[in-house]
């Protein structure tokens, strides 16, 4: 009898699949009882409360997002929190006025929760706005706000910019304007007639006969609208800033996140270097009282821009994660998918020490990394043996060989924006490096093993700008320049000498 994947994992302890989701965003709900916490967790939950600007940075699969959802939920107990996610109206090289004007629009939507419920309220808690509030607020409504029709645009900077009163009796004026405009028409044309007649003028023609007049023009309340319509500036951050804090909202916190994975931006760490730096570099808003500010950023751009930015001012936390760490996220896991019967990985696995020394480093310490390591790896049990109910050591030998063979590289290292078909990146240079005998190298051997010549140089420098290699404390042969292997799925691969394929 067949035994369906299912009945396999509940064999091993498991009611639910663990590791068939590997976004913080798909199962957030989940994390907020299963939140282990890294240890950036207590310096930024510390700095959330007190209101300070928090930059997170990490690799991708570290654990950031989820450590975002934790610090916007404390900074909810005591601010108004707004995230940023979507820059796609930026330039790919912002400007500070660009940067400014993404910031008002984002606090233009906090504006509005707060005003726009007051303003049906026609007899109490209606805010209290002056003309200056008044024409700032039409000015937002205008250029900072994108699911407005052009109609509804307007009847909103009425509501706002007039009285109900002044509105309701323009309304009453305008609804009887038909029938006064009618009556008019007709005295006028009686009076007509009879002075034309007395004068022996002609009849008017049929054309002019027929047009009725407006004699009550129809009261249009005018909208003050005539603005500057140039990007928005720091005095007008600074306006519309004060405008929500007169309005209740306060204090006021903007989270940034997933800034590299604008589309536009290729996955290329350069550009989205040149992306974020107008973002970090010489930002006096960082400074003020008005705004919290949490980032949340891909290491390998913010590397780049790191030293142009003045970390020592802010909290700026790496997340990461020791083995032990890890394991602790991972026991935490099967404990909640198996209602506490498997509370540890050890209970899991035929070998718990093969696991600890050999899968785990795998992971690179990344949770993401290590919950599909794990899919493979359980996934090879089953197709190897769905009786046991330990998985083996063959099962994680094999998991591991399919999970460095199959990863998506592309999804850790960044590609050039303009690259073509054929030219080098992280897969190209892994074929280079899979001609090694060891995972440590100088240029010349690098050279000598892949027959990459003159050019080895300039791959060596291209592979260190994407974190793929490192350059070693000790010196190689007669004092040359020694690298590593810094992913340890290449370095897998290297001594296993498997084949990593960009079409695999």
């Amino acid at each position: 009898m067949t035994i369906e994947f299912n009945d396999f994992t509940q064999g091993l302890g498991l009611d639910r699949y663990p590791f068939s989701v590997f976004t913080a965003e798909e199962e957030r709900e989940f994390l907020r009882v299963a939140f282990v916490r890294p240890i950036a967790y207590s310096p930024a939950i510390q700095a959330a409360r007190e209101g300070k600007n928090i930059f997170l940075y990490g690799e991708r699969g570290t654990g950031k997002t989820a450590l975002l959802f934790e610090l916007v939920s404390e900074r909810s107990k005591t601010a108004k929190v707004a995230q940023v996610s979507n820059f796609s109206d930026l330039p790919l090289v912002p400007g500070r006025a660009d940067i400014y004007g993404l910031y008002v629009s984002t606090l233009t939507d906090l504006l509005f929760k707060k005003l726009l419920p007051q303003m049906s309220n026609v007899v109490f808690d209606r805010p209290k706005l002056d003309r200056d509030d008044k024409v700032l607020v039409s000015y937002l409504l205008k250029n900072h706000t994108s699911t407005l029709s052009r109609a509804a645009l307007r009847e909103d900077l009425r509501k706002i910019q007039h009285g109900r009163f002044k509105r309701g009796a323009a309304l009453v004026f305008n609804f009887f304007r038909g029938v006064a405009n009618q009556a008019a028409n007709t005295g006028v044309d009686i009076a007509s007639h009879t002075i034309r007649q007395s004068l022996g003028l002609p009849d008017p023609s049929e054309n002019e006969a027929s047009s009725a007049k407006d004699y009550f023009e129809r009261i249009e309340l005018a909208v003050d609208s005539d603005f500057d319509d140039g990007k928005a500036n720091t005095l007008l951050l600074k306006k519309t800033v004060e405008l929500c804090h007169k309005l209740g909202v306060k204090p006021i916190t903007l989270v940034l996140d997933r800034i590299d994975e604008d589309s536009r931006l290729k996955n290329d760490s350069a550009v989205i270097a040149n992306f974020l730096r107008p973002f970090l570099v010489e930002n006096e808003i960082f400074y003020g009282n008005d705004l919290q500010f949490i980032f949340s950023i891909w290491s390998i751009p913010f590397q780049n821009v790191k030293s142009d930015f003045r970390a020592n001012k802010f909290c700026v936390e790496q997340v990461h994660w020791r083995d032990h760490e890890l394991i602790n996220v991972l026991d935490k896991r099967l404990q909640l998918h198996s209602n506490d019967k498997v509370t540890s990985y050890s209970q899991l696995f035929g070998d718990p020490t093969f696991f600890k020394n050999n899968l785990l480093p795998l992971a690179n310490a990344n949770p993401r990394d290590l919950w599909q390591l794990m899919n493979q790896v359980l996934r090879e049990q089953y197709q190897l043996d769905p009786t046991v109910k330990k998985v083996s050591t063959e099962a994680m030998q094999a998991g591991m060989k399919s999970f460095v063979k199959n990863f998506s590289y592309y999804e850790y290292y960044p590609r050039k924006i303009d690259a073509r078909a054929n030219s080098l990146d992280v897969y190209s240079y892994i074929s280079h490096l899979r001609k090694l005998q060891d995972c440590q190298f100088t240029i010349n051997s690098l050279a000598t093993a892949a027959g990459t010549g003159g050019s080895t140089g300039n791959y060596v420098v291209g592979m260190e700008g994407i974190g793929l290699v490192r350059k070693c404390e000790d010196k190689g042969p007669n004092g040359a320049t020694l690298y590593e292997v810094k992913d340890p799925k290449v370095r897998f691969a290297i001594m296993n000498r498997i084949d990593i394929r960009r079409d695999a």
